[in-house]
């Protein structure tokens, strides 16, 4: 996954609200940081899981300005998926590859597993994570974010 994101110079989509892997996290981070082109999308399904998550918003944020067009096109798009029954996904997708997280053949509560998806079905991704962020709630400044709650720090 984080490969995917260091590897997103056009598109990078990734979606949920479990992420707390730093390693992870900070490559998208990185991403953001390095390619001011790359347009963002963050989707999530619910509040945050994990205060490691909500603190990546924050970065994301101080990183780029959502309400900022650059060349005219919006890079910044955080939204969260209401109602929240909606079944949340997971991925992570960029022009050229996407993961596809699996529950972990190793335990109960981990997503330490996952499938490589080609260009083919990454694009496809990208469009359905556009989607779901076109038609979520905005959350996209620094009082958005910390106001939502998160269910385990």
């Amino acid at each position: 996954m984080a490969d995917v994101a260091a590897g997103a110079r056009e598109q990078l989509v990734v979606t949920g609200s479990r992420s707390r892997e730093k390693a992870y996290l900070a490559a998208v981070e990185t991403a953001v940081a390095q390619h001011p082109d790359l347009v963002h999308y963050r989707v999530l399904y619910g509040p945050p899981r994990h205060r490691a998550l909500t603190d990546h918003l924050l970065r994301l944020l101080e990183l780029r300005d959502p309400s900022a067009r650059r060349n005219g096109v919006k890079t910044l798009h955080i939204g969260l998926v209401e109602p929240t029954e909606a079944l949340e996904r997971f991925f992570v997708a960029s022009e050229s590859a996407a993961v596809v997280p699996l529950p972990s053949f190793h335990g109960a509560d981990g997503f330490d597993c996952g499938v490589l998806l080609s260009r083919e079905a990454a694009v496809g991704l990208v469009h359905h994570g556009r989607e779901a962020c076109a038609s979520a709630r905005p959350v996209e400044t620094i009082e958005a974010v910390r106001a939502l709650p998160v269910r385990h720090n």
